[in-house]
């Protein structure tokens, strides 16, 4: 296995215990402890007595270097090397080469650190170094609280609850000190110059006093401004916590690739997430089916529906028909039916009909030709319809019966071409009488007076006689016997039971009082069945004790009559809660009237 190719898993084991196991991805120094920075930070409230720092690994020129303690009580175990393991010298600190080793330990007091190297991938890296602050919180010469505060614009430290560092109330009542970060590696400290401090930005520490004298510090009303560049370290005094800073250099390995297309940076979250390319799929494959389905629709229901809206479209529309008329030759009277008095009908003077056109052979009779003439596909003319009308009329209606030479419907008919009036009678037979009565009249009849052209008006109807009279008839009214019903009456006693002293008895006779018209409809109801029912009727029941009827007896009244008065007490709600079930009887005189 290539040494390049590897991986380091780490396993803590403290007091016993094993607390931490971890797989480094990538060739860094590894550090263990509670310190802040630490590659593997083990929390201070779990383990308080954990060692702050525990230097386990070392890279130098790519190589991996265990670092040996200076405690003489510590232990060293290198395990899969055939090579004698020497000791040399590695930034300053006794070191040995564990590149070619598959794994071993480092014992220190309660703590055994377990390490091995895996097969991995190989990937370029790349190390970022960036001044990042420090900050560890100390209570009761105790360090609770150790942080690195890699990317923040500020650090703030105080008892308010959004602030970075919170300091218990109960603890600390003062004010709050701020870090800001520049931006440039350095970072400037505002505090109230009330604190007490110690800062060392450049040599030993230094108070308060001697950093103004030294114009490392500024006042600033009532606060006091220190800029910290890389490799300052302090302390400050906040009540029963003692915060301690420090600007520090950063160092993190991270691996490198080499950079992606536009379309390789959206698809690969895409393909290299099992999840995301199935749910990338089943999204593609649900939007093609919805698709699909759309276009079968569109290819078979669609088609149709647009074919529909079409024909229903036309349908809605105006429509336009072209009729063509056929003109039908005029049938020959026989001379024998013909009447004798009636004229020939005689085209307008300033208009000659047209010549119908006349098959040169008549059809069979009995053929498809006699029971349905073939049309002839010409237009008629509208004199030569009229004509033909006429002589509808007169072979098929009932005024082709008063047609004659001195017929009304033969003037009514006619066309003189002439812009006088005319006359129509129509004349019945008959003896004198009074139109009034209906009986028959003498001379009695209808005159038409008319225009010329064939056309009129009926202007009055002549005559004496009853042909149009309306019989009168006088009829004796009659009056019938107005019909009488008779008026029922119910008349209520005294409702008799025993009281108690509760005054439900006096509840009770409302109620059953409350009855009464319902009571009365029984009674009506009988008197349409038997009208000589009457007399008095005594209802025994009983209150139970929830307020309603439970028993009844009726005496005075049988067959239906009973049965209703049995069922309106039955009904009846809203009584008394008694204790205990009592007993009541109600009397009723029926009368009519």
């Amino acid at each position: 296995m290539s040494t390049a190719n590897r991986n380091v898993r780490l396993g803590v084991v403290y007091r016993g215990s094993i607390i931490h196991e971890e797989v480094l991805d990538r060739r860094i120094d590894v550090t263990i402890g509670l310190r802040a920075g630490s590659t593997i930070q083990i929390p201070a409230k779990d383990y308080p007595d954990f060692p702050d720092a525990i230097e386990l690994l070392a890279i130098e020129a790519n190589q991996y270097y265990l670092l040996v303690p200076s405690d003489p009580t510590a232990r060293v175990s290198v395990r899969g090397t055939t090579e004698k393991s020497a000791a040399m010298t590695v930034r300053g600190k006794r070191a040995i080469a564990i590149e070619n080793a598959a794994g071993g330990s480092l014992s220190v007091g309660d703590v055994t650190i377990m390490f091995q190297f895996v097969r991995a991938d190989t990937t370029p890296t790349i190390t970022k170094e960036s001044n990042v602050l420090r900050v560890g919180l100390v209570y009761d010469e105790r360090l609770i609280s150790d942080r690195v505060f890699d990317d923040q614009k500020q650090v703030t430290i105080g008892n308010q609850k959004n602030l970075s560092v919170v300091l218990p109330d109960e603890d600390y009542q003062g004010p709050a000190i701020k870090f800001v970060n520049n931006r440039d590696g350095s970072f400037t400290l505002k505090s109230p110059a009330t604190m007490r401090m110690r800062i060392a930005t450049d040599g030993g520490p230094l108070e308060l006093k001697e950093l103004l004298a030294k114009a490392k510090a500024r006042q600033d009303g009532n606060d006091v401004v220190v800029h910290l560049p890389l490799g300052t370290r302090g302390r400050i005094v906040m009540g029963q916590h003692t915060v301690l800073f420090q600007v520090i250099k950063q160092s993190i390995t991270v691996p490198t690739f080499p950079p992606k297309s536009l379309g390789q940076r959206l698809v690969g979250p895409f393909l290299n997430e099992p999840t995301w390319t199935i749910s990338f799929l089943g999204a593609f494959l649900l939007v093609g089916a919805i698709v699909g389905q759309a276009l079968l629709f569109q290819s078979s229901t669609g088609k149709y529906l647009d074919k529909a809206k079409a024909e229903d479209e036309v349908a809605r529309g105006p429509i336009q028909i072209d009729i063509v008329e056929k003109e039908e030759p005029p049938k020959e009277e026989e001379p024998d039916k013909a009447p004798v008095d009636a004229p020939p009908i005689q085209a307008p003077a300033d208009k000659k009909p047209e010549k119908a056109k006349v098959a040169d052979k008549a059809p069979d009779k009995g053929s498809d030709a006699d029971k349905k003439p073939a049309s002839t596909g010409q237009t008629v003319d509208p004199e030569t319809q009229k004509r033909n009308d006429r002589e509808v009329v007169k072979n098929n209606t009932v005024a082709g019966a008063l047609m004659g030479s001195n017929g009304a419907a033969t003037k009514l008919f006619a066309d003189d071409g002439g812009d006088g009036e005319g006359t129509v009678t129509a004349k019945f037979g008959g003896a004198a009488g009074d139109g009034d009565t209906g009986g028959p009249g003498n001379g009695g009849g209808l005159h038409i007076e008319g225009g010329g052209k064939g056309g009129g008006t009926i202007e009055k109807v002549k005559g004496k006689g009853g042909g149009f009279g309306e019989r009168k008839q006088d009829v004796a009214k009659v009056d019938e016997p107005k019909k009488v019903e008779a008026v029922a009456k119910v008349s209520l006693g005294g409702l008799d039971g025993s009281d108690d002293g509760d005054g439900s008895k006096g509840d009770i006779a409302k109620k059953v009082a409350s009855r009464a018209a319902a009571v009365k409809a029984c009674y009506e109801s009988a008197l349409r069945d038997n009208p000589d029912v009457s007399g008095k009727v005594k209802v025994s029941f009983t209150v139970g004790t929830a307020g309603t009827v439970t028993d009844v007896t009726v005496s005075g009244a049988d067959g239906g009559f009973k049965d209703c008065i049995e069922g309106k007490f039955k009904a009846i709600r809203g009584l008394p809660i008694l204790p205990a079930p009592k007993q009541f009887s109600q009397s009723f005189v029926f009368t009519k009237s």
